[in-house]
């Protein structure tokens, strides 16, 4: 999991940094400060992201691939 990966699943939700750090449980100045690479990501918001991920539909590693390549 990496900032890139945690924007993308923001962005398959179609959801502001505000509604998916609710979603998460964590701040939106997190959620934008791992998007952006300047902060890592703790064990704790690993495993909640990780959770959000296992219940994406595989439309979502179509969208990544898509995602990994306009960003």
């Amino acid at each position: 999991m990496d900032g890139m990966k945690v924007k993308a699943i923001r962005y398959f939700f179609g959801e502001s940094m505000s509604v998916f750090s609710k979603r998460v449980g964590v701040g939106a100045t997190t959620i934008c400060a791992i998007e952006n690479g300047q902060r890592e990501i703790s064990d704790y918001v690993r495993a909640k992201l990780v959770r959000i991920e296992a219940g994406l539909s595989d439309d979502f590693y179509i969208f990544y691939t898509h995602f990994r390549k306009i960003s």
